[in-house]
């Protein structure tokens, strides 16, 4: 499957915004009203960040999407998102490996995310050399990788 990556562009954020939607309906649906609630501080958080937001085209088509911001002494990774029709088809590990390159052009040479000990995506973070760590905020587990 041949992956196209792109800045992302204005009209990407309906899709981004249905991703992270799947996202909270199929992990944590007890909270779909307080993140809805929360839509103004999600918004900004992407445009603050837009240049760090990368969009996966495959054939043309809205795959899936990463989201990255600098920390102090780290680049951490806010939030990647692939289709379910797109799952384990190498789009994640090439937005992975896409975040790592732009993390070292900013100059970082650690990257963090953080992920729930349930979700499947742990192991594609541990095939691309993240390693945990520990245990971060709200259960979740720390991973980390150097650049």
């Amino acid at each position: 499957m041949a992956v196209q990556l792109r800045q992302a562009v204005v009209t990407d954020l309906p899709a981004i915004y249905r991703g992270e939607e799947r996202y909270i309906r199929c992990w944590k649906p007890e909270h779909e009203s307080a993140w809805r609630n929360q839509l103004g501080r999600h918004l900004s958080r992407w445009v603050e960040n837009f240049d760090r937001l990368t969009v996966a085209l495959v054939s043309d088509q809205f795959a899936g999407y990463s989201l990255w911001t600098p920390e102090q002494d780290h680049a951490e990774l806010c939030t990647i998102h692939v289709g379910p029709e797109y799952r384990r088809n190498g789009v994640g590990m090439v937005l992975l490996a896409a975040w790592a390159v732009d993390a070292a052009k900013a100059g970082f040479t650690r990257l963090q995310l953080s992920v729930r000990p349930d979700n499947p995506a742990r192991t594609m973070y541990e095939k691309a050399g993240f390693q945990c760590i520990g245990s971060g905020a709200h259960g979740y587990l720390l991973y980390e990788r150097r650049a």
